[in-house]
Formats: structure tokens, C-alpha cells, sequence
């Protein structure tokens, strides 16, 4: 007997149930390795493992919630022997902090294998990205998975029972007494994960000027010297001696702002220097100054110190001192702190929550007093909190954000990035 091979499938979102409980039902023997499992998982494939309980001969399990563990109990209740329930608990090694002395956020197993063995010497497998929930068989979650079916002797399962053994081998046997233990790795797990995340919270909200150039050979800007260039009018908070400028310098100026900005490392040179003078609308006739940043963007000196500029309408103008010819590494924002995003929803993509399984998680949440779910939509986007602050000179501020395509820009946040603290 040959080995086939399908697809499953095409869309992502697909219900997958149905055919492993089809499988199931004329299963003589199963082995099942989960990277995950829920209450509404093991519902779904529950049924022809409670009709038969002696062909489920391995489950093994790398995390669950309290009410999965419990659902592994009613399988218990319904005839499935101890000895063939199994809880692989990953890797982890000592943190070295007595906090938490142990790393939490760890290797897991992460397996999704559904090996039957059928009347005729025959076999199948769903190999994929299904776990044992709800939501990834019933279709709602996007996975992927293959169905190989034929001669059970055919080396592909010899090779698939052996992944099972290893997986059982790792694992250690559970217990109906040791499912809070179990429940609380995961949490730890799931702890660690959070901490992962690192979103900064040492953002200081601080206007500053970024100013991107380039330089035609000669010699390049001194300590106390001053550069002239524009930004649009209406920028407020832009004082003398308050606003810091950062200039960066490359020998080649980059495609576009954003270009700039990602390569703030590999300028050639970089500047902190103070703004010392703002001018709205033409402002000076004449400056004194002994760098000037053009239309092209290129810094060039001012021979005589002395420039004559031509402000177009709705630009002002910015005089800068340079007050070190070193800069160390930052991340701009050119917006406030959100304090949350909303989705944008897709009228297109919906999957119907009241379709089985999704039953009984719509359940769940109505008891827990959430609202009733009709069905979920596609987040095609997520996009800042209605509501959100934005700055009362916002519109000239959007003059300055690398979307605009200038090269001087203004954030309004930063927070140090050098490799230490990143470390």
C-alpha cells in the first residue's frame, strides 16, 4: 500500500475536526502529541475515545489550564488508563535570581501529531499546527496541517511512532493530584513570555530635532559653531537652549527619512547641538551662522558667516549650536504615548462563532458575563485608541515625521538604545 499526502488545507481557517473524529472512530490504536489543550479541544475529539478508551495509547500534553487538566480527568472517568495520559513540562534551567530561581520563559514541546492505527494493518496521521483546542480545530484559528494515510509498516509512521516515543519518553506521567503543579508551570510559562515582551517604558517625552545631511568632502562641523536650517511653522516648543538638535551626516544621503533613521549607527558623523534661535514666518534677513543645510538637504559652509536666507511661506527658521561632535545611540517616536489600540475590522473575513465548536466558548464567556459573540472578524489593522491625545500643533507637526519624506524631523519622545542598555 503507497503512502498518500493531503493538503489541509488551502484556507487557513478550516475545520479540521471532523475528519480526526472520523479517524478516531475506527481507531484500534492512538497516539496523540499536543502542544496545548483546552476543555473544548478534548470536547471536540472527546466522543470516540470515550467509546472506545483502550485505543488511546499515548496522549501526551506540553501545557494546559486547570479546566484542561480537569477534562483529562473525565477521560479518566470514562476508562482511558493513567499510565497512557503524559505531561511533557519542556526544558528550563536555573535563572540565577532568587526571584524566580528557575528560567520560566523556556523550551516547550510544541508537537501536533494525530496517529491512528486502522483495521487492514493501516494507518494516518494529521502532522500540522492543530493543537488540541477549540478554536484550531473547529476552524477559527489559521493552521496547517497534512494527512498522510496508508501502510502502517511504511517507514514515514515508523519514523512518526518513534517522534511519539521520544515525546513520552520527555514527559512525565500525570496525575490527577498534580494538575494545579501542572496548571501552575504554565502560568510561569506564560509569566515569563510577558516579561519577554519588553515593550520600553523609559521613554522620555522630550521634543527633539533630527536633522539627516550629507557633506561634500572638506572639513566637517567644530564644537561652538552654528548651522542654520528650516522646519515647518507652527512647530511649537521649539526654545533657544531648551531643544536639543541631533544631526546626523552620511556620505551618501539615504532613499528616504525612514532609510535615515534605521541608519543612525552608520553615519558617518553625528552631533548634539542646542537650538539657539527660532524665527517664525521670514524672521532674519541675515543670519550669522557658518553651516547651512539646503533644499537638497546637503550641509554646506557659509565662507563669510554670513547668509542671506529665503524662507518660503510656512517654514521658520532654526539656528543651532554644535555642542559635541559625539551623540549616543537613540530610538525616536514622533508620537505620545498610546495608551492602547483598537482593531480595524474586516467586513470580508468573518467566521461564524455559533457554528460548533465555538458553542461552547461562546458559553464560557456568557457565563463569565461576556458579551455574546456572533462572530469574529478579520483584524486587518489595529490603529491608535479613539480618543488619544494628539498635540494642539499637530498639524504642522506632520510636516516633520518621516512619512512626510523631509530630512529634518521632529520626535517627541526618545530613549537611550546603545548596545549596554539594550544588553
Amino acid at each position: 500500500m503507497s503512502i498518500t499526502t493531503t493538503v489541509l488545507f488551502q484556507r487557513p481557517q478550516q475545520e479540521i475536526a471532523t475528519l480526526i473524529r472520523d479517524r478516531l472512530s475506527r481507531s484500534v490504536a492512538t497516539r496523540i502529541v499536543t502542544g496545548f489543550a483546552t476543555p473544548g479541544g478534548l470536547a471536540e475529539i472527546g466522543a470516540p475515545i470515550r467509546a472506545n478508551p483502550g485505543s488511546l495509547e499515548t496522549f501526551v500534553i506540553g501545557a494546559s489550564t486547570y479546566p484542561g487538566f480537569q477534562a483529562l480527568d473525565n477521560l479518566l472517568a470514562a476508562g482511558v488508563p493513567v499510565d497512557r495520559l503524559h505531561v511533557h513540562l519542556g526544558f528550563s534551567a536555573p535563572s540565577g535570581t532568587p526571584k524566580n530561581p528557575v528560567v520560566r520563559y523556556h523550551p516547550m514541546l510544541h508537537s501536533k501529531v494525530y496517529y491512528m492505527e486502522l483495521p487492514a494493518s493501516s494507518a494516518c496521521a494529521f502532522i500540522g499546527s492543530h493543537n488540541v483546542t477549540a478554536f484550531a480545530l473547529g476552524g477559527s484559528n489559521g493552521e496547517a496541517s497534512v494527512l498522510i494515510e496508508g501502510d502502517m509498516h511504511a517507514p514515514e509512521f515508523a519514523a512518526i511512532r518513534s517522534h511519539v516515543d521520544e515525546a513520552q519518553r520527555q514527559a512525565t506521567p500525570y496525575s490527577p493530584t498534580m494538575k494545579e503543579g501542572f496548571s501552575w508551570w504554565f502560568k510561569e510559562y506564560v509569566e515569563g513570555l510577558k516579561a519577554e515582551i519588553r515593550i520600553p517604558t523609559d521613554w522620555v517625552t522630550v521634543r527633539t530635532i533630527l536633522a539627516f545631511s550629507h557633506i561634500q568632502g572638506g572639513r566637517s562641523p567644530r564644537v561652538g559653531e552654528t548651522i542654520y536650517f528650516e522646519i515647518p511653522a507652527g512647530i511649537e516648543e521649539i526654545e533657544s537652549l531648551k531643544t536639543e538638535v541631533h544631526l546626523f551626516l552620511y556620505g551618501t544621503m539615504p532613499a528616504d527619512p525612514m532609510s535615515a533613521i534605521n541608519a543612525v549607527r552608520s553615519a558617518s558623523r553625528r552631533y548634539t547641538c542646542q537650538t539657539i534661535g527660532v524665527e517664525n514666518g521670514q524672521g532674519n534677513r541675515e543670519v550669522s551662522v557658518d553651516w547651512v543645510i539646503d533644499g537638497s538637504w546637503a550641509l554646506t559652509p557659509v565662507p563669510s558667516a554670513t547668509f542671506r536666507p529665503s524662507t518660503p511661506a510656512g517654514m521658520q527658521q532654526v539656528r543651532a549650536k554644535v555642542v559635541d561632535t559625539s551623540l549616543p545611540s537613540y530610538e525616536y517616536a514622533f508620537e505620545r504615548e498610546r495608551t492602547g489600540w483598537d482593531p480595524v475590522f474586516s467586513e470580508i473575513d468573518v467566521i461564524d462563532a455559533l457554528e460548533p465548536p465555538l458553542l461552547e466558548e461562546v458559553a464560557r464567556r456568557e457565563a463569565r458575563g461576556g458579551r455574546q459573540i456572533d462572530a469574529w472578524r478579520l483584524v486587518s489593522a489595529i490603529e491608535p485608541r479613539s480618543g488619544a491625545h494628539l498635540e494642539t500643533d499637530q498639524k504642522a507637526l506632520n510636516r516633520a515625521i518621516p512619512e512626510s519624506g523631509a530630512f529634518i524631523l521632529v520626535s517627541l519622545r526618545r530613549r537611550r538604545s546603545d548596545s549596554k542598555r539594550e544588553g
